[in-house]
């Protein structure tokens, strides 16, 4: 069977919904309801593209083994422009911020300044500044930082601000950090990083797969100096419920207060197996 015949009998409602919630966190639950129409289009999209341009993607495989020798994933596919990534369309972006809050107490802004930490190709956050755009008119900065050479010229294409580190950032708005924490060599620094980068009124947006794995792409034994959940890997197998604990806890322990959460998957394009691959993700809205 061709695996986009198995996709397509998935029922996606289970990308979003808990069988059970973690006890210590599970009021402050939000459930998205099953993929909205843009999640829908994008998935759609992935398939007819990849239907269209089989030869294209042939020629895309071979030039990875060859890039393979000398470059990372990442930056292959930032120079080959394939890879991108959705989690949240605009419209659940606007849902989960409003229903966690971000907006309340902003109508006497006149300006936003956002930063999305490992940007990737900047698709996931073009999404979000469409759902900020959609609730005022603020003077929106949008900056982001970003490891991969390739990844960053396209994000310079798309008009972004890119910092070199997180520290050249002071009082921002809203810190967005998707799937980086299980990807950096210290997820603990990058935390605090991230709380001192923000305003005192700042919410981070943060995301991370479960069950949880740490990879770092960049060194060569891919190991982080300190793993986010810890002890990793652990002495026996740890539910969902009970690894959402510990991160939350991780978190708080930061001085984040844990405002709202959800569970989205986390889509990456495909490529000659299948239209798309994906995730589970877990969203956590937080603020100082």
């Amino acid at each position: 069977i061709h695996n986009d015949d198995v996709i397509q009998q998935i029922d996606m409602m289970t990308w979003y919904t808990m069988g059970k919630l973690p006890r210590k966190y599970g009021c402050l639950y939000h459930n998205l309801n099953g993929p909205d129409a843009l999640t829908l289009e994008w998935l759609e999209r992935s398939r007819k593209r990849r239907a269209a341009f089989w030869l294209a993607s042939c020629c895309h495989e071979i030039a990875k083994l060859f890039l393979n020798m000398f470059m990372t994933q990442t930056d292959i596919n930032g120079l080959l422009q394939r890879g991108s990534m959705f989690i949240l369309s605009a419209s659940q972006f606007g849902e989960f911020l409003t229903s966690g809050g971000f907006f309340e107490q902003r109508e006497r802004q006149s300006k936003l300044s956002i930063c999305d930490i490992g940007a990737g190709d900047g698709e996931v956050t073009q999404r979000l500044v469409r759902a900020l755009q959609q609730k005022s008119n603020w003077l929106l900065t949008t900056y982001a930082t970003e490891s991969s050479w390739t990844m960053r010229n396209r994000l310079n294409e798309k008009n972004f601000v890119v910092l070199e580190n997180l520290n050249q950032l002071q009082h921002a708005d809203l810190i967005v950090c998707f799937n980086v924490l299980d990807r950096c060599f210290d997820p603990h620094v990058m935390l605090n990083e991230i709380y001192q980068s923000l305003d005192q009124t700042g919410f981070a947006l943060i995301a991370l797969v479960l069950p949880y794995s740490h990879y770092v792409e960049k060194n060569s034994s891919h190991l982080p100096l300190r793993t986010l959940l810890e002890p990793w890997p652990p002495a026996k197998r740890l539910s969902v419920e009970e690894e959402l604990e510990m991160f939350f806890d991780v978190l708080q322990a930061v001085g984040f207060k844990i405002r709202l959460w959800t569970k989205a998957p986390y889509l990456c394009e495909g490529d000659l197996r299948q239209s798309f691959y994906w995730l589970t993700d877990y969203v956590v809205l937080c603020s100082k």
